[in-house]
């Protein structure tokens, strides 16, 4: 942008055109959100004369409506697998208009500041975002409803019917083409977020971090510590938003009102947890345990694993080659990788052991994200916070790096899977294929392979 844009306090106020509300009479009050005003140099804006002076003004976005929210979200929990899940949520709001490829980004940065599984959490925001709590459970539940009946279906099958060993080659293949598509959205977030130097510093350091087996939260408050006071001034998220761009002001309101209609569904999850804490028997067990791992367990799927094993193995609910099975399941299955609780709460309680684990397991950051999703337009404007959210995006980058790394060991005495992985980069990366065709030719491809003997071993 040339340098003759006027500041906010400085030109009459532009018609409300860029939030996304619910309530018709709240739009007045929100004018002064930073969701109303556009970083200086977004696609998402329009030229303008204004006052003999060319300002932009924002693009009004699309409100779809709360069925539209479900029906989205249910495609995607259908046909993404794995962490490339992420880049199916990140493009199909920008495209069908809803938010900008920077509001999801800070919505992204912004769910790895407290509890709960990311990508479900962000499914959670974009929904608030939309249409507030109905859009929130819209979204989430269009999100994890198809897993969730599938890892029933497959675990009744496996406690069943027993073991089937032809699961674990078939994971070797999709895990192959997770690892591709992965690599990608890291390349694309690392050219975002982590090309000044200060930023790929922040990377580095998350990355050594996770490589040591260390809490990925050290990760998280370095890269906020980082943007949100040492570097605050010169971090920009995305390259867009700046300590110098619209929307720093002050006169960003609390609609308390709504806050308070906020704060229910946690007040829901919290007395229901307690309940189930306090009561006995199977059921309970597993819906106190994992809405307890929901609320407490920080980063993705890969990271809050290895307590969701802790806490199956010390019930007794399986054993380590059953959990094996069931984070196979979570792999092989679309949608978020913790469905893997739903494998552990059949087996804990049966059919409803499994609904009530795969939907604890997510209900306490759901009902986080409603809260902050309230709050964030006048925390953004905050100077520090808007850094600390740029050095979050920043030190996942570092984290991503790491998750590829971790899955990508088991591939390397499995040449034919490198191939495959580097299959998949290169049609997400370089010709930019759907996420879901992908997929689908590479299981297909990969479901051949091993029917004409192929050898993963």
């Amino acid at each position: 942008m040339s340098d003759d844009r006027v500041e906010p306090e400085q030109r009459s106020s532009p018609p409300d055109k860029g939030g996304v509300h619910e309530d018709q009479n709240d739009r007045n009050q929100e004018s002064m959100q930073s969701e109303a005003v556009l970083p200086s140099n977004s696609s998402n804006s329009v030229g303008e004369l204004h006052s003999g002076v060319k300002v932009d003004l924002p693009v009004e976005k699309k409100i779809p409506s709360v069925a539209e929210i479900f029906g989205v979200f249910l495609v995607i929990g259908v046909s993404a697998f794995g962490m490339a899940i992420m880049q199916s949520i990140r493009s199909v709001p920008v495209r069908r208009g809803w938010m900008s490829k920077d509001d999801i980004d800070e919505g992204f940065g912004l769910v790895q500041l407290y509890p709960g599984a990311m990508m479900v959490d962000l499914v959670a925001y974009i929904g608030y975002r939309m249409k507030k709590i109905r859009g929130s459970l819209a979204a989430v539940t269009g999100f994890i409803s198809p897993s969730l009946l599938l890892l029933i279906g497959l675990s009744w099958a496996y406690f069943t019917y027993g073991t089937h060993p032809e699961v674990r080659n078939l994971v070797v293949g999709l895990g192959s083409l997770v690892v591709g598509v992965l690599l990608s959205v890291t390349v694309d977030f690392a050219t975002q977020h982590a090309r000044q130097r200060t930023a790929a510093l922040v990377a580095l350091g998350a990355f050594i971090i996770a490589a040591t087996s260390r809490n990925v939260l050290w990760a998280v408050l370095l890269g906020a510590l980082v943007g949100g006071i040492v570097d605050r001034t010169r971090f920009s998220l995305a390259g867009q938003v700046t300590s110098n761009s619209p929307g720093t002001g002050s006169g960003a309101n609390i609609l308390w009102r709504r806050m308070g209609l906020a704060i229910v569904p946690g007040v829901i999850v919290a007395v229901i947890a307690t309940m189930a804490a306090l009561g006995t028997g199977p059921l309970a067990a597993v819906s106190a345990d994992m809405a307890k791992i929901g609320a407490v367990a920080f980063g993705n799927g890969t990271t809050i694993m290895p307590v969701l094993q802790q806490d199956a193995l010390a019930h007794n609910w399986l054993n380590l080659s059953q959990f094996e099975v069931g984070i196979g399941f979570g792999q092989v299955t679309p949608g978020p990788f913790l469905s893997t609780a739903s494998f552990i709460g059949y087996a804990a309680a049966g059919w409803l052991g499994a609904i009530a684990g795969g939907v604890a397991i997510y209900a306490p950051s759901v009902a986080m994200t409603m809260v902050v999703a309230e709050i964030y337009p006048w925390l953004r404007r905050l100077s520090f916070v808007r850094g600390a959210i740029a050095g979050v995006m920043a030190s996942f980058t570092g984290l991503l790096v790491s998750m590829v790394v971790t899955l990508a060991k088991p591939l390397v005495s499995v040449p034919v899977a490198l191939i495959f992985a580097g299959g998949a980069f290169v049609a997400s990366r370089i010709f930019k294929l759907n996420v879901l065709l992908i997929f689908v030719v590479g299981i297909a491809v990969w479901a051949l392979y091993l029917f004409l003997g192929g050898n993963v071993t």
